[in-house]
């Protein structure tokens, strides 16, 4: 009988408690998909000091080397906050080696589980399976850059949640995923990509691009509805439930925000640090 369970990557930077982040969403994962979560980070002597009790919801912790990556990484807390932080991302193309599972569901910690919608993609029979489009909560703000890796270039796949099987063609992808990672800058430089620093959702995209031998292949299922999030200019300031709240930026009125909420709808924050706030008993402001 295959065994199907979720992975978490966690790796802490000087201002954000990703374990932090990670022990929120497995409780989300827990309470709406009723699935063994497992962590992968770099902290987890750290973890089981800092949170002795809470880490036992990992049903398995899965150690990596704290590897300093020296990418540094602009992130927003709202629209007039801002910090360079190590970015620690790495680790990704790893994860078919990594998991406990044959069948996996993959987050990042800022992902929040808010609805059963995964719940028939892990009984799927496609073997690999990735959000390619996208919805955003801030009506002017649009999802252009989220639609092409470039103007011109390949469609743009989030690596932010996937669910894949251990099958050899996925093993295949990931291999792909790590040689673009360890040859980044040719890759960079032959799709147009401005951003220097590497970035899974490319890689994800390029290798994706090259499963489907550069045509509309279907190695990659697009799983179902569109990934909803909010921008790390924007803040979570609750989560009631199913009932989650948000300040969205306003276009060109800084340090002003529009009132939204949202139900029963899984949701990308890219605010980690609004998120750490209200993990931590206040408001994401």
């Amino acid at each position: 009988m295959k065994t199907v369970g979720a992975v978490i990557f966690a790796q802490n930077n000087s201002s954000i408690d990703y374990v932090k982040l990670a022990i929120f969403a497995a409780t989300r994962i827990k309470t709406f998909l009723n699935i063994p979560v497992s962590i992968i980070t770099d902290s987890s002597e750290w973890m089981l000091k800092s949170y002795p009790k809470e880490s036992k919801i990992f049903d398995q912790i899965i150690k990596i080397e704290n590897v300093s990556t020296y990418n540094q990484k602009r992130f927003n807390d709202g629209t007039l906050s801002s910090k360079f932080l190590e970015w620690k991302n790495l680790a990704r193309n790893s994860v078919y080696d990594l998991t406990p599972y044959d069948r996996t569901l993959v987050i990042d910690s800022d992902y929040i589980i808010n609805s059963t919608a995964l719940a028939n993609p892990l009984n799927s029979e496609h073997t690999f399976q990735i959000y390619k489009d996208c919805f955003s909560l801030s009506s002017w703000r649009g999802t252009t850059e989220f639609t092409r890796i470039n103007q011109y270039s390949i469609p743009f796949y989030w690596a932010t949640t996937f669910i894949f099987e251990k099958t050899l063609e996925v093993k295949y992808f990931f291999t792909v995923v790590e040689y673009i990672k360890n040859n980044w800058q040719y890759f960079r430089t032959l799709y147009s990509i401005e951003v220097p620093t590497f970035r899974n959702d490319f890689a994800f995209s390029i290798a994706i691009h090259l499963m489907n031998a550069k045509t509309s292949g279907m190695f990659a299922q697009e799983l179902p509805g569109k990934m909803f999030y909010i921008s790390d200019r924007d803040l979570l300031i609750s989560l009631d439930d199913i009932k989650m709240k948000f300040l969205i930026e306003k276009e060109n009125y800084l340090g002003e925000y529009t009132a939204v909420s949202l139900n029963n709808t899984d949701v990308h924050i890219m605010n980690k640090l609004s998120l750490s706030r209200f993990i931590d008993g206040g408001l994401g402001v």
